[in-house]
């Protein structure tokens, strides 16, 4: 079984459009307490509720779950999720660690997928709406030169991150879906036009146009 980026991108794409998320940096926190069944808490929070001490809290998730965990329980006929994450953390770690628990409730990862996959794809998902590619698709479009200096500027989604962008398979996002996406995102693109001296920064390293962040995405 491999992972299905795809469906994490179109995914992703989905929730920007329903969440109606129209400004850069996206908040994951904000979209997880906006879903039903979704409880989100800080690991002091939850050590608070459950008398567990911190340390030992973190040691029962894990060491590969230190920045984020989803825990899924059943009530009724419905999956619900505690989503807890650790707030001492970088925001930009925390940004991508609850992006990454957020894809894992939308592409309803139960279990029965391994691990590995659910992992793949979720982070594939999180890419995707810290840094949505329909927004550097309109800004593109405007001419303003995407080194990964300014889409880091603009999106807050820099180093690593967008090197693990690049090496994911291409994906195929139906154009309506992008059409909308660059909808929303339309007022804010025109604001960072007018500012464009902010937005294009001199890139003075040795770094290539971000251009190739778009190969292999194709917009319907």
């Amino acid at each position: 079984m491999t992972p299905d980026y795809q469906k994490a991108a179109i995914k992703d794409t989905e929730t920007l459009i329903k969440c109606g998320i129209n400004t850069a940096p996206v908040d994951p926190l904000c979209i997880l307490k906006k879903i039903p069944g979704v409880l989100v808490m800080t690991f002091e929070e939850m050590s608070n509720k459950t008398n567990v001490g911190r340390k030992e809290l973190l040691n029962m998730f894990g060491c590969e779950n230190q920045d984020a965990v989803t825990t899924v329980y059943v009530k009724g006929d419905n999956l619900h999720y505690v989503v807890t994450y650790n707030k001492l953390l970088a925001s930009r770690i925390v940004d991508r660690a609850l992006a990454r628990e957020l894809g894992h409730i939308i592409l309803g990862h139960d279990g029965t997928k391994p691990e590995d996959v659910r992992n793949e794809e979720a982070k594939c998902f999180a890419h995707h709406l810290l840094c949505p590619r329909a927004l550097i698709s309109s800004l593109i479009e405007e001419g303003i030169r995407m080194t990964v200096e300014t889409v880091g500027n603009i999106t807050g989604f820099y180093d690593h991150c967008l090197s693990c962008i690049r090496q994911q398979p291409s994906v195929v996002v139906p154009a309506e879906l992008n059409r909308k996406v660059k909808e929303q995102f339309a007022s804010y693109v025109n604001n960072l036009l007018e500012f464009q001296k902010y937005a294009q920064l001199k890139d003075n390293s040795a770094i290539a146009d971000f251009g190739s962040y778009m190969d292999g995405y194709v917009e319907g």
